[in-house]
């Protein structure tokens, strides 16, 4: 699901860049685009930095686990 949310949100990313290049120009529309998808892989990063959040244990809890 997440797979094609973000690859719908590209597309949109793109046809919007396309309509901004005809109206304000190529350079203008290339910063956007890139603009847009700092942010999306921005998003993209601290979602999955949020989901597995890292425990880090001890020895003995190690040892425990192992056992």
């Amino acid at each position: 699901m997440r797979k094609v949310f973000y690859s719908a949100m590209f597309r949109m990313i793109v046809i919007a860049g396309l309509f901004i290049g005809m109206v304000k120009g190529q350079q203008v529309r290339q910063k956007w685009v890139a603009k847009m998808k700092n942010r999306q892989e921005e998003k993209r990063g601290m979602q999955k930095k949020t989901a597995m959040p890292e425990i880090m244990l001890d020895e003995i809890e190690m040892s425990t686990y192992h056992s």
